[in-house]
């Protein structure tokens, strides 16, 4: 009996993780930015960060991190405390990131920022509001 309990408790733990995982993924998703000026900026270089980690291209998912010229396909997920390591293949271009043209591997790591706000690579960001930028 002791060794049901057990199992039971290790399956209970294991389906109570996966949403926590989830949702803490969920809180990472958005557009986001250093400041509320690169936030509005519609031409050109600037910080924005589009993070989607269920985003789906050319029918299956697909999900990244696209930054100007910098266009990163997630590989994988680590939850590490309240925060996520993201395992990355990213590509200059949106045309090479289509292609599969000279990639590199990379890690952005991101993690709950105070009001709102997250740390990519330990920067800050803000969330960007609909309907500026991209």
């Amino acid at each position: 009996m002791r060794n049901v309990i057990t199992m039971a408790g290790v399956a209970l733990a294991a389906a109570l993780a996966a949403p926590a995982s989830h949702a803490a993924e969920s809180n990472f998703d958005g557009l986001w930015a250093k400041t509320a000026k690169d936030c509005r900026n519609k031409e050109g270089p600037d910080s924005k960060t589009l993070i989607d980690m269920s985003k789906p291209i050319g029918g299956k998912p697909a999900p990244m991190v696209d930054q100007y010229e910098n266009h990163c396909r997630i590989d994988r997920k680590t939850v590490v405390g309240d925060g996520i390591n993201l395992s990355v293949t990213c590509f200059e271009f949106w045309d090479y990131f289509n292609k599969g043209v000279e990639p590199r591997k990379a890690t952005v790591k991101l993690a709950p920022g105070p009001n709102g706000t997250i740390k990519i690579d330990g920067k800050p960001y803000l969330r960007c509001k609909a309907g500026s930028g991209r």
